[in-house]
């Protein structure tokens, strides 16, 4: 008995020695479609695990500069993947894993059935509008930009809700706080069963949205094999068929 549990016990430990695990920051539009990524990846690596940590691209910048080990980072936009790497915190240059799409979003259809220029003949019925906060969200850039290009900024400065993240103004929406969000098409395509329903916004009215990730320097010894197995996966027809399936483009 004492010998069959040795040979157990050794074997699981012979397991785990060869398991490992990466950390990885996903900005919030990209939460449920990396998750599909992830699961997806994992069938065929099933000792191996991947911690997905979700937020703000422009606060986990921070965060990474500041010494917080993600192993790789997927952000809403270039900007930051570019800036990891001239910090001489990547491991690989950036690359473009979804383009993003930018929509209306609201419980009520009719608020956001003709368009954003439209927005201002609700104007009585929209008290509130969420955007992602643009000082640490691409996603709010796109908003503002948006507003701005339609001449509206100014009819709903006062109206505006920031949301830390892309994910808070869905939430804002779906529980009252706002009846219009401008959020991730991402979070709200059919595929997510939003609450609410969801317009595109033409994307000439904000600037691309290349979503990019680096490996980063953290990933080292056999971590750095599992994010480049990941990352090989990211990019792959079966990777890419995942995140454009939550309502993204690719390349």
């Amino acid at each position: 008995m004492r010998k069959t549990l040795f040979v157990f016990t050794f074997f699981l430990f012979a397991l785990s020695a060869n398991a490992e695990k990466i950390t990885v920051f996903v900005a919030s539009s990209a939460s449920n479609a990396l998750k599909e990524v992830k699961d997806e990846f994992l069938k065929t690596r099933n000792k191996d695990d991947i911690e997905l940590v979700f937020g703000a691209s422009g606060k986990h910048y921070q965060l990474l500069k500041e010494g917080r080990e993600f192993d790789m980072f997927f952000s809403a936009d270039t900007a930051y993947a570019e800036q990891i790497y001239k910090d001489s915190l990547a491991l690989t240059r950036p690359a473009v894993y979804a383009l993003g799409v930018v929509a209306l979003y609201s419980l009520d259809e009719n608020l956001i059935k003709d368009g954003i220029t439209s927005l201002v003949k609700q104007g009585q019925k929209i008290k509130h509008l969420s955007i992602a906060n643009p000082k640490v969200a691409p996603y709010g850039v796109a908003a503002t930009e948006a507003l701005e290009k339609t001449k509206i900024y100014d009819v709903f400065k006062n109206k505006i809700v920031l949301g830390d993240n892309i994910s808070q103004p869905v939430i804002h929406v779906d529980t009252g706080v706002a009846e219009v969000g401008i959020v991730a098409y991402s979070l709200v395509s059919a595929v997510n069963k939003p609450k609410g329903k969801a317009l595109v916004i033409d994307n000439s009215l904000f600037s691309p949205l290349e979503q990019s990730f680096v490996i980063t320097s953290y990933a080292k010894g056999t971590k750095k094999d599992l994010a480049l197995a990941f990352y090989d996966f990211v990019l792959s027809d079966k990777g890419k068929e995942i995140i454009k399936k939550y309502g993204f483009n690719t390349k």
